[in-house]
């Protein structure tokens, strides 16, 4: 630990990759920074969201949507070196209040884990409630696809995901909801964090505000 410890704090540079860590990781860290270092700092990956829509069945408010972003090629090589890539949707109900801060009513998150499988040269989405790095291996559900495309549908759509109960809304009250989605780096091994970190093909987000409106009863 101190060994990693001392490597955080040194410059991220080719040396530094080649004096702190064992010759797997350098092989990894090396191919990567090749790829860095010739992507243009200015390059971005946009994710846009379609087709929001909230609906009542039941006793609850149930969220369906389409996040439309491609994987940068650095990252589709880093998957092909074993890297797993983790995304995270958090969804937050908040009821607007004059008189002091807004409320939050709801907080929910979807994490999804995209991992290549090269002995059987498929890929692998598990979706969890929390973060995997946190126990959430143990309580997620899986599903093997032949393509990284195949793959992505699965990582891209939200369907009806129950977000918040009726029973937490008020039907007097402007309440909002907010949406956003990201490429979790904090669930990386803590070598690539440092590689990420200012990378801007790693920076995949989106964050999406509007005002909840559904048919409460009454």
């Amino acid at each position: 630990m101190a060994f990693i410890s001392l490597c955080w704090k040194k410059n991220w540079r080719v040396e530094t990759i080649k004096r702190c860590f064992t010759p797997a990781w350098r092989a990894l860290l090396l191919s990567l920074a090749v790829g860095w270092g010739s992507i243009s700092a200015w390059a971005i990956t946009p994710v846009e969201l379609h087709g929001l829509k909230l609906e009542r069945i039941e006793q609850g408010v149930y969220l369906s949507a389409t996040l439309q972003f491609e994987i940068p090629t650095v990252l589709e090589e880093a998957m092909f070196k074993g890297v797993s890539l983790y995304f995270v949707t958090e969804v937050d109900i908040v009821r607007e209040r004059w008189y002091f801060y807004d409320k939050n009513v709801a907080h929910i998150e979807r994490h999804v884990r995209l991992s290549f499988m090269p002995l059987t040269r498929r890929w692998r989405v598990s979706v969890s409630g929390k973060p995997f790095s946190a126990g959430g291996l143990g309580m997620n559900m899986g599903e093997s696809y032949d393509s990284l495309e195949d793959a992505l549908v699965s990582v891209r759509r939200l369907v009806q995901w129950r977000v918040v109960n009726l029973a937490d809304l008020e039907a007097d009250s402007k309440q909002n909801i907010e949406l956003s989605f990201r490429l979790d780096l904090t669930q990386l091994p803590r070598p690539l964090q440092m590689g990420a970190a200012g990378q801007s093909d790693w920076n995949i987000n989106l964050v999406k505000k509007q005002r909840l409106v559904v048919e409460l009863p009454p």
